[in-house]
């Protein structure tokens, strides 16, 4: 590297991340190779319905808004990489690294990885009761500064990227909190108009997915905001296992279906039979998430939940690994219902008690007469 480059250049050559990972050692790389994995979209995706599943009802709100952090970022990430379009690093490179892999998909700027581990594990550290608020903090911390350096390492990103990224992402958390509190739909609604603004800027990067999403979580969270649900998590386990794997099958459907057709908007803006087909089906399988607590509900009281309940490790809808193979505590309705049979039975035994005072009353036993 020439000394005259200004840190600008830095932050986006390629160079830099050869320097970076031949001064680490093997084992480090490797290392960095696993802790990638902790910021992949889908893992992202999997661990914030899985917490909103499984939470404790009162902080349902909580769990929600980081849902839609998650498809704000997702917005967001896919507009600018559509609108910047820079290539990654691995093909910039000149010679081409000698580590990291050969060819990977996506734009460069920002980083996907940096925005979403800043934006989720941060949300998740700011929402959640696990723990102390230092530990929380100390363990996000290390995620959002780790797994962007680990795309700098391995070769898939710049520098420039991983920053840009992460403190885009730690925006959008502070947005949430700020936008979020009597109301989670306002931060879908803004997932919305990022998708919406990407996509009319050209951006074609997962950005029906966006749209679906944010369409999927407004109408169906605006629909259940107000409900209570108190479904056992066998319930949630055996719905979740259908709608979960909905959002592969339509993005698996995205790619191997070609839908012609379509229309302009304004002569200027092309919408694709395909983009209608993407934006729909992200709007179910989204919605459909989010709606599983409820729909799951009504499957508590049959035979399989039932059994499954007793065998699974879950205390009502949470999950404790100690409550496998004992009966589960019961339900608020089983619990209401239960406390007004006791109460009917009071009343009947004070009921019967007065009858006999105001009837006929026999006089208490005489004592047994003592041989003289």
């Amino acid at each position: 590297m020439t000394v005259d480059r200004t840190v600008l250049s830095v932050f986006f050559d390629p160079e830099t991340n050869r320097a970076i990972n031949d001064a680490l050692p093997e084992l480090v790389v490797s290392l960095f190779g696993l802790i990638t994995v902790l910021g992949d979209g889908a893992t992202l995706v999997t661990l914030a319905v899985l917490l909103y599943w499984f939470g404790a009802e009162e902080d349902r709100h909580k769990r929600a808004m980081v849902l839609a952090v998650v498809v704000s970022t997702l917005a967001l990430v896919a507009g600018l990489k559509g609108f910047f379009e820079v290539p990654r690093p691995l093909y910039a490179a000149d010679p081409p690294f000698a580590f990291g892999p050969d060819s990977y998909p996506g734009w460069s700027t920002p980083s996907a990885h940096a925005m979403g581990s800043a934006a989720v594990y941060g949300a998740l550290a700011v929402v959640m009761d696990t723990g102390k608020r230092w530990q929380r903090y100390t363990v996000a911390g290390f995620l959002i500064l780790t797994i962007p350096l680990s795309r700098v390492v391995l070769g898939l990103h710049y520098v420039g990227d991983v920053i840009l990224g992460a403190l885009l992402g730690l925006l959008l958390v502070a947005v949430a909190l700020r936008i979020t509190q009597r109301s989670v739909t306002p931060m879908f609604g803004f997932a919305l108009v990022l998708a919406l603004v990407g996509y009319v800027l050209g951006s074609e990067e997962f950005t029906t997915m966006a749209i679906g999403a944010s369409l999927g979580g407004i109408l169906v969270w605006s629909a259940v905001e107000d409900r209570d649900a108190e479904p056992a998590g066998a319930s949630i386990l055996l719905l979740g296992l259908l709608v979960l794997p909905l959002l592969g099958v339509v993005r698996l459907l995205d790619i191997l279906i070609a839908v012609d057709g379509g229309f302009v908007i304004g002569d200027t803006l092309s919408v694709s039979l395909l983009a209608i087909f993407e934006t729909i089906g992200f709007a179910i399988a989204f919605g459909g998430a989010i709606a599983v607590p409820y729909l799951a509900a009504e499957l508590n009281d049959t035979k399989a939940v039932s059994k499954l309940q007793t065998v699974l490790p879950f205390s009502g809808r949470l999950f404790e690994p100690d409550a496998a193979g004992k009966p589960d505590a019961p339900s608020t309705d089983t619990a209401k219902e239960a406390t007004a049979v006791s109460d009917s039975d009071t009343d009947t035994d004070t009921g019967t008690g007065t009858n006999s005072s105001s009837g006929s009353s026999s006089s208490p036993p005489s004592p047994p007469e003592t041989d003289r």
